[in-house]
């Protein structure tokens, strides 16, 4: 989580935390893209920090007799208790720290 928009979207996620809400509805609230905000919210679930809480099959297309209905499913996303107290600065600190002290070691050796 190192972009700005990956910042945007986790701190908006949090504003708005326990409320269910789509990626279309999360990049119109912060005017960027819904690749943007599908990558952030992809890497918040594989960590742990989100999930998607529900999904809704939403009629698009009634079925005739030469078609199925077309269906499309809606999905929302909430932020856990984890990603509530997760912090992207601290991590990469963290993971700077972790590089620093393996260079040293190697260095001392």
């Amino acid at each position: 989580m190192a972009t700005v928009n990956s910042e945007l979207v986790l701190n908006w996620m949090k504003k708005h935390y326990g409320e269910e809400h789509t990626k279309q509805e999360i990049a119109e609230a912060l005017n960027i893209s819904i690749p943007a905000v599908t990558g952030t919210i992809n890497s918040l679930i594989k960590k742990g920090y989100a999930e998607t809480s529900r999904t809704d099959d939403v009629v698009v297309a009634e079925a005739t007799e030469t078609k199925k209905a077309q269906v499309k499913t809606i999905k929302y996303h909430r932020l856990t208790v984890a990603g509530l107290e997760y912090d992207p600065v601290a991590e990469a600190e963290q993971r700077a720290a972790e590089k620093a002290a393996k260079k040293a070691a190697k260095t001392a050796e």
